[in-house]
């Protein structure tokens, strides 16, 4: 038993020094965002989908590596295998270059128990993230921290649906029904499908419109014509009818791909032109494609960021930060 105890103990310090290993390289990752060339639009989505990691595990690690940036202790702490990511990831709102000594020194000594009511003595209140968590086959729990003002909202919100259906109606019926008539009225993809639909319900209409010499006023799609030239440097208003067109083809999600991975973000979407406006490219939905925010950006600045990427490189190499 003696003999176990001691393979056990000394496995877990071995495992907490890997957990050390771990956020320096998280650390790097956040530092020189490669993932965005891997086809991931944060660092979160890389390790969660990207290598597997429970997001519960992937939020501890990435708020502690970068706490540890502020405050090296907390790494080093890990890598003696003193104390484990999960009881630093707790003391992380509350821990400052004067008080780390002493925070540091609880996370050895207490339970996970002890160490949050030590936290909720000095902590300010802070929303936990959203998360979802399967229950079964079927169904879902959803877990989140609400204002008084949203929990009236909500209350508000299933009395009008209840008298609407003429029954009651449960919190997950009335999200659903709110989220359904939100979606229908700003959901880009939504709008692009029901103009679509309209195009074909009346295309028959449409052949007969401009069967003779096409007019501008007779095609909707005449707009384009309008868009910047190699010789018209200004940037036009992309017409609605393209912009349904990319959505569509896009559905509403982030087109970067790279090693056969395609980036799933489906937030922060912004629309970017494959031959920049300024060398001539034109509003048009094969120069048009749908990209997240992050890979928005490291397209437009992929050259400036690669140069930068290789310096700082470098200079961490010679001050003997990371691998």
């Amino acid at each position: 038993m003696q003999n176990l105890h001691q393979k056990i103990t000394e496995t877990v310090i071995e495992y907490r020094k890997q957990e050390g290993l771990l956020i320096e390289l998280t650390q790097e990752a956040d530092f020189t965002k490669f993932f965005l060339e891997l086809g991931y639009s944060s660092l979160f989505e890389y390790l969660n989908l990207g290598q597997g990691i429970s997001a519960a595990t992937v939020s501890n690690l990435i708020t502690v590596a970068r706490k540890s940036v502020e405050i090296p202790d907390m790494k080093e702490a890990i890598a003696s295998g003193e104390v484990g990511l999960a009881k630093l990831r707790k003391v992380s709102s509350v821990i400052t270059s004067e008080n780390k000594s002493e925070w540091i020194e609880k996370s050895k000594k207490l339970s996970c128990r002890e160490l949050e009511k030590e936290v909720a003595k000095v902590s300010t209140y802070k929303p936990r993230r959203d998360f979802w968590q399967r229950i079964n086959a079927d169904y879902f729990r959803l877990s989140i921290d609400t204002t008084e003002a949203f929990k009236a909202l909500t209350e508000r919100a299933q009395d009008v649906f209840s008298k609407k259906c003429q029954s009651n109606k449960t919190l997950t019926e009335v999200f659903e029904w709110a989220i359904n008539e939100a979606l229908a009225k700003h959901d880009p993809l939504i709008k692009a499908e029901r103009a679509e639909a309209k195009k074909a319900a009346t295309a028959k209409q449409s052949v007969a419109a401009t069967s003779g010499p096409i007019r501008k006023s007779d095609s909707t799609n005449q707009s384009v014509t309008l868009d910047a030239g190699p010789t018209d440097k200004k940037r036009k208003h992309i017409p609605q009818n393209i912009l349904n067109q990319v959505a569509l083809r896009d559905k509403g999600r982030c087109s970067f791909q790279k090693n056969g991975h395609r980036c799933s973000h489906r937030r922060h979407l912004d629309i970017h032109h494959i031959k920049p406006v300024k060398d001539g490219g034109q509003n048009t939905v094969e120069n048009l494609t749908t990209l997240c925010e992050m890979h928005h950006i490291y397209l437009h600045y992929r050259e400036e960021i690669e140069r930068s990427l290789v310096l700082i490189r470098q200079l961490r190499l010679e001050q003997g930060i990371g691998s």
